[in-house]
């Protein structure tokens, strides 16, 4: 048989076997196949399902994924701590005005991370509140803050005092986290 001819065939034995093939061509193929053993023996093997074989894979699946989102969290715990560090050694409290650029930073680093603006809230409100009335109170025990004031106004003072430069830090990294919100947003719109 010649070789072109035998081209063909073999390439339109899936479509025959499938019954996608005209009736002309499927009446012409099989009078080439009737035609010739070796082709017979062709269709015979192409119209045998083939053995599935069950791979045995040496990666273990939970263990990388696993292994992943460790990794994944370990990256993640390290950007929102450089981006906090920063925030800090740039806050109000250092009389600084850098910690404008480095709470946006931090609100969008960790809203793009967790996206979840009540861990934007945590990271940026907790620690500069504590860290404010944890200063107030240290400046009332070493006797820097006039006698005529008493402990518990000096606290309620404090506390406010505290909430409002913790507020101020806050809108920034809001400011942030808002920029990754909608940096999301559209992304994913042009996912879609």
């Amino acid at each position: 048989m010649d070789k072109h001819k035998q081209a063909i065939i073999e390439d339109l034995l899936p479509l025959y076997n499938e019954g996608l093939l005209s009736t002309e061509t499927t009446t012409w193929l099989e009078e080439q196949i009737q035609a010739n053993k070796e082709l017979q023996k062709l269709v015979d093997q192409a119209a045998t399902p083939l053995e599935k074989e069950e791979i045995d894979s040496t990666i273990k699946h939970d263990k990388m994924i696993t292994n992943i989102k460790r990794r994944l969290a370990l990256y993640q715990l390290i950007f929102v701590g450089l981006s906090f560090f920063l925030a800090i050694q740039t806050s109000m409290l250092n009389e600084s005005f850098g910690f404008i650029l480095w709470y946006a930073v931090l609100g969008l680093l960790t809203y793009l991370f967790y996206k979840d603006m009540k861990i934007v809230f945590y990271i940026s409100f907790i620690p500069i509140f504590i860290w404010s009335l944890g200063g107030n109170l240290g400046d009332f025990m070493k006797g820097d803050i006039s006698d005529t004031v008493t402990f518990g106004q000096f606290l309620m003072q404090s506390v406010m005092g505290s909430i409002l430069v913790t507020l101020i830090h806050f809108v920034f990294a809001f400011i942030g986290s808002m920029i990754g919100f909608l940096y999301l947003k559209i992304r994913n719109g042009e996912d879609q």
